[in-house]
């Protein structure tokens, strides 16, 4: 197995995720420390060609990619577990979100639930602060609904490694539904279901773009933990997923573009009687509309 890495400038950072989630690879990431240093953009593949195959192919994309590389030979143990330093646990209310390979070393405060949970390759780990943004706003919804939501409906756009929808459901939601644009989220949501032994009725995840996802489908929160570009573009489709009273949870949001974002959903939203609550958390943020 082989690493690519390529310094590169701050300003591709967000096109490199916009073309992430639109191409569905999950074979590159992107490394950015602070506003200081260049981010480092990295993969890891079976071999040397197919590593330069798809540098080449996301050169086409994205020109502003640099030319100059380093290539690394890797031990496969290393890449699969690369992504595990990375991962810590967190909770918010009464849930504890932990890592499967702390599972034997993590003790639960008393009283609270526990979702383990293994990203695999999947685009999304779990532990990004966008991820625990969504995931406060869904448990605040959960408790201003008195913690009964057997009767609400749930849909989590850009679902990742699933954690989102699954936590819906441990919490009980009656209807939950997740999609992604990578093959590899959508198996590695189900083998997180079967890990923290979620049973599938009323769950249901699959492999679907936004436009087709949402056709036709309306749910009492939706999340949609995407980047602020896709976002935008599909800003009626979410909009219009969202049945009347409920909420539309916005983020992948960087901090300085809220704003942006924000006036761009409430302009698409018209005369509707809404409001509109921002959040941050470090670098990145969230937007709660809630629908009268």
């Amino acid at each position: 197995m082989v690493k690519i890495t390529l310094k590169v400038k701050n300003s591709l950072s967000e096109p490199f995720e916009a073309w992430s989630c639109q191409t569905g690879c999950s074979n590159w990431g992107i490394e950015k420390i602070d506003d200081l240093h260049q981010p480092t953009l990295f993969g890891y593949f079976d071999t040397r060609e197919q590593a330069l195959e798809s540098l080449a192919q996301m050169r086409r994309d994205l020109p502003e990619v640099p030319e100059k590389y380093e290539m690394e030979d890797v031990c496969d143990c290393d890449w699969q577990n690369e992504y595990k330093k990375f991962l810590t646990a967190w909770n918010y209310r009464d849930l504890s979100w932990v890592p499967l390979w702390m599972k034997g070393q993590f003790k639960a405060p008393d009283g609270q639930k526990v979702f383990y949970f293994d990203a695999g390759l999947a685009f999304g780990t779990g532990d990004h602060p966008t991820t625990r943004l969504c995931a406060m706003s869904m448990l605040d919804y959960v408790d201003a609904c008195g913690r009964d939501v057997s009767g609400k409906s749930l849909i989590d756009a850009g679902c990742g490694s699933g954690i989102l929808a699954l936590t819906a459901k441990m919490y009980g939601f009656g209807d939950v539904y997740g999609f992604d644009r990578d093959e590899e989220a959508v198996r590695v949501s189900y083998e997180n279901a079967k890990l923290n032994n979620i049973p599938m009725q009323g769950l249901r995840f699959e492999h679907a773009g936004i436009e087709r996802a949402l056709s036709g489908k309306r749910a009492d929160i939706v999340l949609a933990n995407i980047i602020s570009d896709v976002l935008c573009i599909y800003a009626d489709n979410l909009i219009e997923a969202v049945n009347p009273g409920g909420r539309l949870v916005l983020s992948g949001i960087l901090a300085s573009e809220n704003k942006t974002v924000m006036d761009y959903f409430l302009s698409r939203l018209g005369h509707r009687e809404t409001s509109c609550v921002p959040m941050e958390m470090g670098e990145w943020s969230r937007i709660e509309i809630q629908m009268r």
